[in-house]
């Protein structure tokens, strides 16, 4: 694996030389009364900041001629004071150069882990179909984890047959590997069957048997699994998750609530009734949100939560990937200090799709 990539003034330039000849400068000009010699010490340690150790060895060494240079011109390089400031500059620049080879290392395991990542995540979440007749969609993911690319939330859309197209758009109870792993159960099961199934409901059965075959006890994911028709007719099948936002092109909206609550995938076991779908009658141009409670349940310093509705004109106007970019903007401005739980965005526009 390559070296990271370090900035191109610290390839140019070395700061520690830099600073290594502005100390010698300094000395000559001001004397030897004043004691620059031991800042000659300084240099290696701030080329250690930013550059391989090597390059501190070659900074360090050039900073102790510089200084046994500057101590001869002022009659101290055999003198204690001489002599004390050769070996910091030498024992600096060991510790120096150690402390950059481990930097380097993590750097170097940082970029393999977000590689790795990224790479996890293009399987689970790869882009969705950005013109599939009848929709546009546009989809954004957002993780709470700090450099972090994947967690528990989750999206899809699949063509379907007669001209349909499927998507889904859930939450995977937790975080952490686990999280992930249901998410990829979840989607592997979605993706197989929503082709060629019946109905939502027979996708939700095959999704919720996936989940039950994995065998976790105490998980459950939240999701809404929505088919949009060539008539637009759109369908919803809400398993305890929040309610898509539907965004007329006349200027008005609405929150698309289920006919009755619904538990999450995984909670089979309360043998409560299955949830009743819900049919959203879209006009050319109307959108519909699909969302996680990452964006819903995002709150401000006042524990305030986002007013998704009342922020619904940030959903209108420019391109799909355009009203994304800006409703993150916002949210980001509600917060003030980003998300704390991962956030999918899922925005379709019904509408022919132009060839």
């Amino acid at each position: 694996m390559r070296a990271p990539a370090f900035p191109a003034w610290s390839t140019a330039i070395c700061p520690g030389l830099v600073a290594a000849v502005g100390v010698a400068a300094l000395d000559v000009v001001l004397g030897a009364e004043v004691g620059l010699l031991p800042l000659f010490a300084v240099c290696p340690a701030l080329t250690a900041c930013c550059a391989p150790a090597r390059k501190v060895i070659t900074c360090g060494f050039v900073a102790l001629l510089l200084c046994a240079a500057v101590a001869a011109y002022d009659d101290l390089l055999f003198t204690r004071r001489g002599v004390v400031a050769l070996i910091s500059v030498a024992a600096v620049t060991g510790a120096s150069a150690v402390a950059a080879h481990a930097r380097v290392r993590h750097e170097r395991r940082a970029t393999r882990h977000r590689l790795i990542s990224e790479f996890v995540q293009s399987v689970i979440l790869a882009p969705v179909p950005q013109d599939t007749a009848p929709a546009r969609i546009a989809a954004s993911y957002v993780s709470a984890t700090e450099d972090a690319r994947i967690g528990g939330d989750f999206y899809e859309v699949v063509p379907a047959h007669d001209g349909r197209v499927r998507a889904v758009i859930g939450d995977v109870q937790g975080k952490g590997l686990g999280a992930v792993r249901t998410a990829t159960v979840m989607l592997s099961a979605f993706r197989m069957s929503a082709h060629d199934a019946d109905d939502l409901e027979d996708v939700a059965a095959r999704m919720s048997g996936a989940l039950g075959r994995r065998g976790v006890d105490e998980q459950f994911v939240t999701a809404v699994l929505a088919e949009l028709a060539p008539s637009g007719r759109l369908t919803l099948l809400s398993f305890g998750h929040p309610p898509p936002l539907v965004v007329r092109a006349d200027g008005s909206h609405e929150l698309a609530h289920p006919p009755s609550p619904a538990l999450p995938f995984g909670l089979d076991w309360l043998e409560q009734d299955p949830p009743e779908p819900s049919r959203v009658d879209l006009a050319d141009g109307d959108r519909v949100l699909l969302y996680t409670d990452g964006l819903a349940e995002a709150r401000d310093a006042e524990d305030a939560f986002y007013p998704l509705v009342q922020r619904v004109s940030l959903l209108r106007g420019e391109s799909l990937d355009g009203c994304l970019v800006r409703l993150r903007g916002d949210v980001q401005l509600h917060t003030d200090s980003g998300v704390d739980d991962d956030s999918a965005l899922l925005l379709m526009e019904y509408g022919a799709v132009s060839e």
